[in-house]
């Protein structure tokens, strides 16, 4: 009968060293792709947010038989609904941006949902960002879409 003797399964030091090293550099060279992709979602999330409350406030318009207008902010940070006869601001609808996405471009007046659910007048919101520029267009007859710039 031959003594047992001790198995030597397992890593070194040295392997394990290895190993946490290629890690380090596998992650420092995706780094930058993972920014990137953050500045890409942040403006089409922006966009998706504009376009989903420009259908809610044509959707109120709608239902509660009245107009409603969105604002913009001077800064294009944020965005707003108002409506047009008192002037009052729906304090729930106010939507900030994320990250460094703007609102560079939109009507000069004030587009407004009309209880029929046409708008006026027509046109489309511009957002920028680093990642590049998306175009959120409204109709006249009050259909809204996204499309990359």
């Amino acid at each position: 009968m031959r003594p047992s003797t001790k198995s030597q399964s397992g890593f070194s030091v040295l392997e394990l060293l290895a190993v946490v090293a290629a890690s380090m550099v596998l992650a420092a060279a995706a780094l930058p792709a993972t920014d990137r992709l953050q500045r890409t979602w942040n403006l089409i999330s922006a966009a998706r947010l504009l376009e989903q409350s420009l259908h809610w406030g044509r959707m109120y318009a709608v239902a509660s038989n009245s107009a409603m207008m969105i604002e913009i902010s001077p800064e294009g940070s944020r965005f707003s609904w108002r409506d047009p006869d008192s002037g009052e601001i729906y304090e729930s609808s106010i939507r900030n941006l994320p990250g460094d996405v703007r609102i560079v471009g939109y009507p000069r007046r004030a587009v407004r949902f009309y209880p029929r659910g046409n708008a006026a007048p027509a046109g489309s919101f511009t957002l920028a960002g680093e990642a590049g520029s998306y175009r959120v267009v409204v109709s006249p007859g009050g259909r809204i879409r996204v499309e990359k710039n």
